[in-house]
Order: C-alpha cells, then structure tokens, then sequence
C-alpha cells in the first residue's frame, strides 16, 4: 500500500496507473481464505499444519453477501496477537487493499464494515456512511478507510461527499479518512503480502535453521542459492519469506520475492 493513499482533497492525481490482479477465482464464488495461499515463481511444498490460536469470527457490522455475480466476496483469516481473525471483503480492490495494510510493518489492527457513521450532506440532508475499513496502526493511530475504483474516487460528487464524512469521522471514530483506489496498490507490495500472508503461520524448526544459516551471509546471495547451499531447498522459502518479513534477512533490492531475489542479512537476526 502506498503511503500517498487518495485524500479527500481536491489536490491532483497520480497519473500512475496500476492494472488489478486477477482473481484466481471466479467472481461471484464465496471464498473461504483462511489456507489461502499464492504460487510465487517456484511451486511450494505444503506447509505442515502448525496449532494456532483460536479463530475469532468476523467483526463487520453491516452485513457482506454470502455471494455475489458482479464482485469477488469472501473471508480471509489473517494472526491478530494470539488469535486468528476473521476479515470479510465485498470486492477484489478490498482484498487486496486489506491485505496491503496487514502486512505493513506498522500494522496494528484492521476491521471491516465499521457501524454506520451519521453526517450531513453538502445540501443539508441528513445521511450514514459505513466505512470498508479502520486501520489501526502501532502508536494507535487509527485511519477511517473507503475502497472506491479510481473512476468513481475522482468524481466531484465522491469528493464533496466525503470532505462531510471526513468532518463527521475525524475526532468520533478515527484519526483520519483516506480513499483507496486500485492506483495506491503497488503491484511489488501485493505481490509480497500474498507471500507473507502464504507463510504466516511459524515453523519453528524451519525458521530456526534459516536464521542460523543468515548469520554466515556475508554479501548479498540470491533465495535459492542460500536455500540449495542449506540444504533446505524449497521447503525453507516460506522461512525466507518469515525472516524477510521480521527483519532477519532483507532484500537488497526492492522486489517481488521470488527464488531468484537478492538477500542480506537483517539487523534482527
């Protein structure tokens, strides 16, 4: 996720463009997200099954459809602390949006279809909005979030909307309100949170070999090389991918991770 996300100022647009991912299923299917896991270059083993903690369900107050015929619906479970937790989105850009946030290092805490906010439209109606998401990020800073497509966020009508909403939320409900497109969705970022997201879960033995073996690199060594000369080969990329994400391996360039990225070792390690 860009740290630029869409404001409800009037000020310019990026004339970036960034094209969606395409779902690997079809739109309208209910989807089940909590073993979701994306093919990265290299074709992963399975992950042994690891005890987790307890699954917590959904926390959206406004209900999202079982499914749908025009958008991409469905739950995805991401680790809250201790727990597992439920997170529903009605559409793709929320997916992806959602899982942008959750594997930012300042990530906190995100939660769905907040309860309906009142305010005031510019003509003196009164109306509610519900929010998509609220971000809550580590020093508690917490960020009203609404996923638009850039063609209905770039609207006068969006943007005088939601400069009433902004009014109503800051101070109530959040520290801020930001609109996000599928132009804030960096394509390297997505592509690394669905690994992160993939290899979530720990290994403790895995991820142990890994970081002993990061503390003989000296100079920067591609992913498969290291994994080759360790002898862990593919079973150990998603302990990479842990180790990439935690700070005990970083990647000397800035990349979609796959088998063939550079990496040093980290200041955590």
């Amino acid at each position: 996720m860009t740290d630029e996300l869409n404001s409800t100022s009037n000020s310019a647009p990026s004339t970036e463009t960034v094209k969606e991912a395409s779902p690997s299923l079809r739109f309208g299917e209910n989807v089940e997200l909590e073993e979701y896991t994306m093919t990265l270059g290299d074709q992963l083993p399975p992950q042994e099954p690891r005890r987790r903690g307890e699954l917590l369900p959904s926390r959206a107050k406004r209900p999202i459809p079982r499914s749908s015929k025009k958008h991409f619906v469905g739950q995805l479970v991401f680790n809250r602390g201790e727990h597992r937790q439920r997170l529903g989105f009605a559409s793709l850009y929320e997916h992806n949006a959602a899982l942008c946030f959750i594997y930012r290092p300042d990530f906190l805490d995100i939660e769905e279809q907040l309860a309906s906010l009142p305010f005031v439209l510019p003509n003196g109606t009164k109306s509610e909005h519900f929010f998509d998401f609220r971000v809550t990020f580590r020093g508690g800073r917490r960020v009203c979030i609404s996923v638009k497509p850039e063609r209905i966020a770039q609207t006068y009508e969006y943007r005088a909307k939601m400069d009433c909403i902004r009014q109503a939320a800051i101070g109530n409900i959040c520290d801020d309100v930001r609109t996000v497109t599928e132009r804030n969705i960096d394509p390297v970022e997505l592509h690394n949170a669905k690994l992160f997201h993939s290899a979530r879960d720990a290994d403790a033995e895995m991820d142990a070999r890994v970081i002993a073996a990061l503390q003989m690199v000296t100079s920067p060594v591609r992913i498969g090389k290291f994994l080759a000369e360790t002898g862990l080969e593919g079973k150990g990329f998603r302990s990479v991918a842990r180790a990439i994400r935690f700070g005990q391996a970083k990647l000397f360039n800035r990349e979609k991770i796959t088998g063939r990225s550079l990496i040093i070792r980290g200041e955590a390690s």
